[in-house]
């Protein structure tokens, strides 16, 4: 198949071509022939179920005659009170009995001529006959009984149908059949009645019916094969062993649980279609072989006649590729000249019509243009992506820690420094030291771990400002902590609720970080009971989220030049009283810190995410950072389309 692939397209048309006429021809033949077959097969089948359904009609028939033939003790009194009579002292009524039942059997017999012979045994062993001709005969019957008498006591229905008889003075084949007689009352053993019935009726079914290919068994409830049609072992068709040992394997396969069968016989002379079913009366199994001899012409003369139409196809085939492979490899050269052509600056666009008006063709340039438009916008929107990050490093160093917090800091360091010679000055010179570096290498993911760490010293330096006034908190589960989180979402959070919450303030001032995990969606609470947000500038800035290209510009863009201005005055003009600082310089800066936290999140998680904030005045905010679960597992990822994030949502 690859090298088919590397060739012209003109010989993958052609290819293609030839096995698109071959394939249907070769389908076509093959289901034309097997359908003929089938159609004989059928025919074949439907033979053999009729054959075989009248002669199991004909055995039910021969059967439930001889059947009728034993019931006479049941249904006439005389006969039945002459099988339970011991004629030891009285041997005129036993003679007299005796012609009872041949006048019983000679009428019988009118109606039922299959009948050849019938036998008698009373409870006390006394015999009565009808048409017996000879004593060997009489011997013959006795002998027989004593040998199956058992086996139809065992048997179902009492009845025991023995192999069949061939009779040396008539050569009439006969069904002998032993029947167990109960009395009607008491429903003990009354005695036994032995038949012999005429099996020719069965015998012309079966030569009538049969051609002289196929052929029929009959295996008796012994599996010994008693009967065969049209099968000579030493000069037919089932001539070998084999063939002969595979159908009485067949033949044994037989039971009330699987009553019939259809198989095949291979054979060194020819296949065979083999059918058999069960008598259910006798427990016979009967076997009929047919040939497959005109199912393999019909196939032969069926594949003879579709050669000429698949020489034919064949040239068709080859017709119909040349003109196809002339028809499409003239446009797909002008194509492959105009792709050539193509002016990266002007968009890369394939001109529709300077290819011909096939539909195909069309579509096909449709699709190019359609790839080189998406593929331009992809290296745009890459371009743009790496511009945007390297903003955000950029504005994080610039406003995620507070020009105001550096210096005064640095100013009580250096107070702390000239006047005491305390440990303090250690601790705030090694947070410094740590939240320096954090700042300019944690870039732009880092563990929640190493982000608590962050406001950790963060809060450490201002506990050492302020002793006392500040209490910080962190309930976080620790399977929590190695997480992985964009850089600098708490800080500024914290931040914010030390420098505005707690401005006016001198103690009792509370901040703690929690999380909770709920459904599909993660949270981390940022808390303080602090001044609050007036509900105007809560309103203002909850609607400045949902629009944030109208509140702040773009999401990753360096601030404007008047808010820095406009900063810069501030901390010139201000009051030195924090409450009015406040109002004043800081209040931008928080408004830029709570949004720029909340645009990352979006940019990292989708817009399903983000900042949520409650707040009321003088009671105090919670901030909740809103995630998607799989955060706790999935590093984030930086996506264009704020609207969707497939991979966390």
């Amino acid at each position: 198949m690859k090298k088919i692939r590397q060739l012209s397209f003109r010989a993958q048309i052609f290819l293609s071509s030839m096995l698109l006429v071959i394939i249907p021809t070769i389908v076509l033949s093959t289901v034309n022939a097997m359908q003929r077959a089938a159609s004989i097969t059928a025919e074949y089948n439907t033979s053999a179920a009729a054959t075989l359904t009248q002669m199991n009609q004909a055995l039910d028939t021969l059967i439930e005659n001889a059947v009728n033939v034993a019931d006479t003790p049941l249904l006439n009194d005389d006969a039945g009170q002459a099988m339970v009579t011991n004629y030891e002292t009285d041997y005129l009524s036993y003679a007299q009995d005796s012609t009872l039942f041949r006048n019983l059997m000679r009428q019988t017999n009118r109606l039922n001529s299959t009948i050849q012979a019938v036998y008698f045994l009373n409870r006390y062993g006394y015999s009565f006959e009808y048409n017996l001709s000879t004593a060997q005969q009489r011997l013959q019957i006795e002998e027989n009984i004593n040998r199956w008498a058992d086996i139809a006591r065992s048997s179902k229905n009492r009845t025991y149908f023995a192999p069949l008889q061939t009779n040396p003075s008539t050569s009439r084949n006969t069904l002998p059949m032993i029947r167990v007689l109960l009395d009607g009352y008491d429903y003990r053993e009354t005695g036994l009645c032995y038949a012999e019935i005429d099996f020719g009726p069965i015998v012309e079914i079966l030569s009538s019916s049969q051609e002289t290919q196929n052929m029929l068994l009959i295996y008796n409830a012994d599996n010994d094969l008693t009967w065969s049609v049209n099968c000579d072992t030493d000069s037919g068709q089932l001539a070998d062993d084999g063939s002969m040992k595979r159908l009485s394997e067949l033949s044994a396969s037989l039971s009330e649980e699987a009553p019939s069968f259809q198989d095949t016989l291979k054979t060194s002379r020819g296949q065979f279609a083999v059918n058999g079913c069960i008598n259910a009366t006798t427990g016979w199994r009967l076997v009929q072989v047919i040939s497959n001899e005109k199912v393999t012409h019909a196939y032969r003369d069926t594949l003879s006649s579709y050669f000429g139409i698949f020489l034919s196809c064949i040239l068709l085939g080859l017709l119909l590729a040349i003109l196809l492979s002339r028809a499409l490899t003239k446009p797909v050269s002008t194509l492959c000249a105009e792709i050539d052509l193509l002016d990266a600056s002007k968009g890369g666009q394939v001109d529709i019509a300077s290819c011909g008006s096939n539909q195909e063709l069309r579509q096909l340039i449709l699709s190019f243009n359609g790839l080189s438009r998406r593929l331009s916008t992809s290296l745009r929107e890459n371009y743009e992506t790496q511009i945007a990050e390297q903003q955000m490093r950029v504005q994080m160093l610039q406003f995620q820690i507070n020009h105001h917090f550096l210096y005064n800091t640095l100013n009580v360091i250096k107070a702390l420094a000239g006047i005491h010679e305390i440990p303090e000055i250690e601790t705030i010179a090694l947070c410094m030291s740590d939240l320096i570096r954090y700042n300019l290498e944690k870039f732009p993911v880092a563990t929640l771990d190493e982000e608590l760490q962050q406001v950790q010293r963060y809060m450490t330096i201002q506990n050492i400002r302020f002793p006392g006034k500040f209490c910080f908190d962190i309930n976080i589960p620790p399977e929590f902590l190695t997480m992985k989180l964009p850089v600098f979402l708490f800080q500024p959070l914290v931040e914010n609720s030390v420098e505005h919450g707690f401005a006016s303030r001198e103690g009792d001032c509370y901040i703690s970080i929690s999380c909770q995990l709920e459904g599909e969606r993660l949270h981390f609470l940022v808390a303080d009971n602090g001044s609050g947000i007036p509900a105007d500038k809560l309103a203002r800035l909850q609607k400045a989220w949902e629009a944030p290209s109208k509140a702040s510009g773009p999401i990753l863009s360096d601030p404007p030049a008047s808010d820095a201005l406009t900063d810069r005055q501030d901390k010139k003009t201000a009051p030195s009283h924090p409450s009015l600082h406040q109002e004043n310089g800081r209040k931008r800066h928080r408004s830029i810190g709570i949004l720029n936290v909340n645009q990352r999140l979006r940019s990292y998680y989708g817009a399903p995410y983000g900042l949520s904030v409650e707040s009321m005045e003088g009671e105090g905010t919670i901030i909740d950072i809103v995630l998607p679960a799989a955060a706790l597992t999935m590093e984030p990822q930086l996506f264009r389309n704020k609207s969707d994030n497939p991979s966390l949502s």
